[in-house]
């Protein structure tokens, strides 16, 4: 299953849990924004996650497939 790792920008209005809720991925704090991380089906639910993200006000700001949660 494709792992993937996101990075958006932080918004200090939205909770990381809401973002975790929303997105189904698991949500770390960053510098200036979160890492959003995890395993996703397939593309529609990338498309969905990210719909998910902007509808939370939040910049995709980067974004990176690995073939394994243990890819680095």
């Amino acid at each position: 299953m494709p792992y993937y790792d996101l990075i958006v920008s932080c918004d200090p209005d939205v909770e990381p849990q809401a973002v975790e809720a929303e997105t189904g991925l698991r949500c770390t704090p960053l510098d200036r924004g979160w890492r959003l991380e995890g395993e996703l089906v397939d593309r529609a639910a990338l498309h969905g996650a990210i719909e998910r993200i902007f509808r939370l006000g939040l910049e995709l700001l980067s974004l990176e497939r690995r073939s394994s949660r243990h890819a680095t």
